[in-house]
């Protein structure tokens, strides 16, 4: 069964703790991902695209994500409908959003799947989209699920559909209450600060990943290209 509900308090102090551990790492990843958006707006393939996929893999741990993924996560963003208004930065849009969050990363993965990803790439579609729409995609993962209490095993789709349901709950309930979570490192979007909390109390407080000691670097290498 999920949680009913999280103390504003505890989601407060685990995403400072997480912003005073990573919040370079948070910048570099937010700054990729807004130049990612620019290119899939403007329908161009891009390898800012590639870094900012690899970024992700790589900072985050996805495990069994070949090198290959790059260019395949890239072709595959690119193949998805991209419009202004859907970075509004608000959790109530116009399209329903728990259906619009299911359904669109159940798309990237079927159209990593059809470009030669070798499984279906839940987490790595979740939090690519997540990073480009982070007002509308809760992330999936093994932290989240297990912080959820979902089954380790079984139809992905339907853990990330609780997931989605989950988040989008507690979102709408907090925000009616206190903004001050959302803290202030950008993106401030709910579903950010959720996921941080959740990887935070699941396991991160506890150093399961590493600080990347120059994070500016991947903007550096791409900036030294233009």
């Amino acid at each position: 069964m999920l949680p009913k509900s999280i103390k504003i308090a505890e989601l407060v102090k685990a995403c400072q703790a997480f912003n005073s551990r990573y919040g370079e790492m948070e910048r570099v990843l937010w700054a990729l991902a807004e130049r990612s958006r620019e290119d899939l707006l403007r329908n161009e393939y891009s390898t800012v695209v590639e870094e900012f996929v690899w970024t992700i893999k790589s900072w985050w741990g996805i495990q069994g994500v070949r090198r290959e993924m790059k260019q395949i996560a890239a072709e595959a963003l690119l193949r998805l409908e991209w419009r202004p208004d859907l970075s509004v930065q608000c959790v109530d849009h116009a399209e329903n959003g728990e259906s619009f969050a299911i359904q669109r990363v159940g798309d990237l993965v079927q159209e990593l799947q059809k470009l030669g990803a070798l499984r279906r790439e839940w987490s790595l579609a979740s939090k690519a989209l997540h990073w480009l729409l982070p007002w509308r995609i809760p992330v999936y993962d093994s932290f989240v699920k297990r912080c959820l209490r979902l089954p380790s095993q079984g139809d992905p789709k339907r853990a990330y559909s609780q997931i989605v349901h989950w988040e989008y709950d507690v979102a709408r309930r907090l925000l009616t209450r206190d903004e001050r979570w959302l803290g202030n490192l950008e993106p401030k979007s709910p579903f950010r600060a959720l996921d941080k909390y959740l990887w935070w109390k699941e396991g991160g407080e506890r150093d399961t990943a590493a600080v990347v000691k120059d994070p500016w670097r991947v903007i550096r290498r791409i900036e030294s290209r233009i």
